[in-house]
């Protein structure tokens, strides 16, 4: 009987080991649409939606998501999302994003956008990502050149 316990114990701890993958980093595959909410002189909503892939066999959670948007290296914007959003295996799934945009940096920036006719956007921040409810902090980097059409 004491060896059956044991051979039990042994068998579960090399279960519970064995079922633990390595995490992969959630990729970032482009920004899938923008929507203006509230325009404003001093201050704007704007909406954007996200779209990553998941590369890990495994659902996740995301959660907690807070960063900082930058057109063309000078920050424009600041988003805090504290919804959870289901990450399902091997897919890509869509990050809707709030973000208060300050135009006054965007106005300062307008002309270099206007002459170069495509603009860099970069989010950079943190979330957290977890399975369980054992949620760990990950980094949100992403970033993309975005043509500008006005004419």
């Amino acid at each position: 009987m004491k060896y059956l316990r044991l051979s039990i114990i042994v068998f579960l701890i090399w279960g519970m080991a064995s079922s633990c993958e390595k995490f992969k980093d959630l990729e970032f595959v482009r920004v899938a649409g923008i929507n203006l909410d509230n325009l404003g002189f001093q201050k704007s909503i704007v909406r954007m939606t996200l779209a990553y892939y998941n590369p890990n066999g495994f659902n996740l959670k995301l959660k907690d998501a807070n960063f900082d948007l930058f057109f063309d290296d000078t920050q424009v914007g600041h988003s805090i999302q504290d919804t959870m959003i289901m990450i399902p295996a091997k897919d890509t799934f869509y990050f809707p994003v709030k973000l208060e945009v300050n135009m006054e940096n965007v106005f300062k920036n307008a002309l270099g956008a206007l002459m170069n006719k495509e603009v860099t956007i970069k989010a950079s921040g943190n979330c957290k990502v977890g399975k369980g409810g054992v949620f760990l902090p990950f980094p949100i980097k992403c970033e993309t050149k975005q043509p500008l059409s006005f004419f």
